[in-house]
């Protein structure tokens, strides 16, 4: 009789099991879809194919399009992140970030609570928060300058570069050994340190961005910049008694140790004065900066090269007001954003490749009729995405990135025939078998001269994104 119960119940869960495996097979969206919640496209459902099925690319495919098309996946999603937050053994400076920010951080400047601090004055870091941030060193050479955008009259030869007059050099910047750090000023001339990067941090990512050096043309570059977080700006931004602004030693170290043909930028330095001027270069109800960032981001680039920048006002937008991102529930009473999606200033074609140079499908380059950030690109495409730009410069671009990356390819589209886009993260689908082929490969395909690392706090250089991950896939 056991055995009988038994085989019953054994018999109806692979029943239950089939069914439900069958429902994402049957009901689910054949073109894959966005996800909000996740700010990426969705897999869409494989073409079967000998060739697909013998290098297990069907079968991979097939596993992550039934996972993604899962009924209830996003409400799935919502309670592991809510699940993850009450049992998180998270640091104060973590729970701000995270909970309430207007009433905890009002709060606690209210209170007059300052970290613990070190002999020299600085507070002491999380373990848990060491992450990445670049500063601009001005006193470098600048690189090989792309062509300018189309609103110049002359487009058969690209300005050249000015060249700075280097300043004398300070042994202590190429020192790894050095503690580097970003922080938040305050108006006595004094810092309070958010992060702080050891000398192993900076030395893998120099490797790493050394390493898409030689894999570019001799005349191409590789440019790298940070941008922290919304929130790491809020702090200072809903406490302006008490922080003036921000800063970062990160970025000299970083210049001064990687090849020729290696360039840092500083996200932190660019924004700082347009935050104090009011400006909304980052929202206050999602974890991105906005897309005027990434313009100014952008014409810092270009006044370096020699290039005629485009205006902010060149671009056409759609403009949704009321915004409430990744941020809102976080975020108290009915604050909210501007969001401004830019139309291409030139007609612009996107298409989404696997495996080095298997079309998978055309999708749109922007999706101005979406109230949240995937309005930018649609949201993160993978394996590969490939904006051809209608431009004719003779240069091509690869954005190495997470979901930072989507609201910047617009501003840099006028300079390259081709911008081309890669989230290396785990749970995009190049990691996961789509890419085929190292990204060394796709470089000489789409024919790339410059490889930009537009990255976020999480995936900087205290992370394994930028240390070990990127150098990879290459």
């Amino acid at each position: 009789m056991g055995r009988k119960i038994s085989f019953i119940l054994a018999y109806w869960w692979c029943m239950l099991l089939l069914v439900l495996g069958l429902i994402p097979l049957c009901l689910g969206n054949r073109e894959g879809g966005v996800s909000e919640t996740e700010n990426r496209t969705l897999q869409a459902a494989p073409q079967f194919s000998l060739s697909a099925w013998f290098d297990g690319s069907f079968m991979q495919e097939l596993e992550t399009y039934l996972s993604d098309q899962m009924i209830g996946r996003d409400a799935i999603l919502r309670t592991s992140q809510g699940m993850l937050g009450v049992f998180n053994a998270a640091s104060d400076e973590d729970r701000i970030l995270n909970a309430d920010l207007a009433e905890e951080l009002d709060a606690l400047a209210n209170e007059g609570v300052e970290p613990e601090a070190l002999p020299d004055g600085e507070p002491v870091p999380d373990a848990d928060t060491v992450f990445n941030v670049a500063i601009v060193n001005e006193a470098t050479s600048a690189p090989a300058a792309p062509t300018a955008p189309p609103n110049e009259p002359d487009h058969s030869e690209a300005p050249s570069a000015p060249q700075p007059t280097a300043a004398p050099e300070d042994p202590s910047v190429r020192d790894l050994t050095i503690i580097r750090k970003f922080a938040l000023k305050r108006a006595d001339g004094s810092t309070a340190t958010q992060f702080r990067f050891g000398e192993d941090d900076m030395s893998r990512t120099i490797q790493s961005l050394n390493a898409y050096r030689d894999a570019v043309p001799e005349d191409g570059s590789v440019i790298f910049t940070y941008v922290p977080y919304s929130q790491d700006a809020n702090i200072w931004l809903f406490n302006t008694d008490k922080y003036v602004g921000w800063m970062s030693d990160v970025e000299p170290t970083l210049q001064a140790n990687v090849k020729d043909g290696v360039y840092i930028y500083s996200t932190v330095e660019e924004l700082e004065p347009h935050m104090q001027a009011g400006e909304q270069v980052y929202y206050k109800v999602d974890h991105h900066w906005s897309g005027l960032g990434c313009f100014y981001l952008q014409r810092r680039m270009m006044q370096s090269w020699g290039v005629p920048s485009t205006a902010y006002e060149d671009y056409e937008y759609t403009v949704h007001e009321g915004f409430r991102g990744s941020l809102a529930k976080e975020v108290s009473g009915s604050v909210s954003d501007r969001l401004e999606v830019p139309a291409a200033l030139a007609p612009t074609h996107a298409f989404v490749y696997r495996k080095l140079d298997q079309l998978v499908r055309e999708v749109r380059y922007m999706e101005p009729e979406r109230t949240s950030y995937s309005a930018f690109l649609g949201g993160t495409h993978s394996p590969f995405y490939v904006a051809e730009t209608g431009f004719h410069t003779g240069h091509g671009a690869l954005v190495i990135c997470d979901s930072f990356g989507n609201a910047f390819v617009p501003y840099i589209a006028p300079y390259y025939d081709r911008v081309c886009l890669v989230d290396l993260r785990e749970t995009h689908s190049f990691v996961t078998g789509g890419g085929g082929a190292p990204l060394r490969d796709y470089i000489k395909q789409y024919g790339i001269d410059d490889v930009y690392f537009i990255v976020s706090r999480g995936t900087g250089v205290g992370s394994s994104y930028m240390q070990y991950t990127v150098r990879k896939y290459l």
